[in-house]
């Protein structure tokens, strides 16, 4: 996914107008704060940060990205006016730029930066344990290499897509994946409100599950205009029993009033 943020909205939209064209999931913002609240619901892979923005400089930005883990860090290009100096561009470079373009930026230079920088610079599948680099989801062990999982003795082998979605979910327990990540990591496009992609996926993979005898479908919440939560075993497990105690409750409560009910009665 690729984030631009320019001051100009024509500019911002001239530019994701170019990466739709390829197919590329992109966004756009123009000020720090449109950024900051962007950047807490999905996770560019690549920013186009202009110097200037309405609120303030690409200096904002890169402070932003401090919280970033270094693993996670999204790949930098800073858009500069012609007039500015050598020192402007090095202190750009210095704050962690990864290319600095000068004005009139040249768009076949931009896209190339950008094809390069939007992929992944490393699996998701390597920040997981165990062999052959499986995880685990709801008690079946997912091995992404092979398009298998695997629950004791009884294997099944499901579609790339399928474990992408899995890899996406294990990768964030307790954690509401939103509707822009998932289309920009399954698809490859920006998410654009319809989410019949997300849940013909879904319903694969809980299919497949279910053919394993997992009732997977207890561990996945479908946030409603949000995403995806995946609780893990022993949050899905505290989710239902809390559900299962709070339906418990209400039946001494129903009792209480009819036996007082009863009480008025015999008086």
């Amino acid at each position: 996914m690729i984030l631009f943020a320019c001051s100009s909205s024509r500019e911002t939209a001239a530019l994701i107008a170019v990466c739709d064209h390829r197919n590329w999931a992109a966004y756009g913002c123009t000020t720090i704060r449109e950024f900051k609240s962007l950047t807490e619901r999905i996770k560019p892979r690549a920013i186009v940060v202009r110097h200037r923005l309405l609120d303030g400089y690409s200096d904002d930005i890169f402070a932003q990205l401090k919280l970033v883990p270094a693993t996670g860090r999204p790949k930098v290009i800073v858009l500069m006016s012609a007039d500015r100096s050598t020192q402007a561009e090095a202190r750009q470079i210095a704050l962690g730029a990864d290319c600095v373009l000068h004005d009139p930026v040249r768009t076949d230079i931009l896209l190339e930066y950008l094809a390069r920088y939007r992929l992944r610079s490393e699996r998701m599948v390597s920040n997981t344990s165990g062999p052959l680099g499986s995880f685990t989801v709801a008690g079946v062990k997912i091995y992404p290499n092979e398009h298998r999982i695997m629950l004791g003795k009884k294997n099944l082998h499901i579609a790339p897509q399928e474990v992408a979605l899995l890899q996406i979910l294990a990768n964030a327990p307790d954690e509401v994946i939103p509707y822009p990540v998932l289309y920009a990591e399954l698809f490859g496009r920006r998410f654009i409100g319809d989410t019949s992609n997300c849940r013909v996926l879904l319903c694969k993979v809980l299919a497949s599950f279910q053919r394993l005898g997992v009732e997977l479908k207890a561990n996945i919440q479908v946030i409603p205009k949000s995403g995806y939560l995946y609780l893990s075993v022993s949050s899905g497990a505290r989710f239902r029993s809390s559900r299962i105690k709070k339906s418990k409750g209400a039946r001494p409560n129903l009792g209480s009033k009819a036996r007082h009910a009863g009480r008025l009665a015999h008086h």
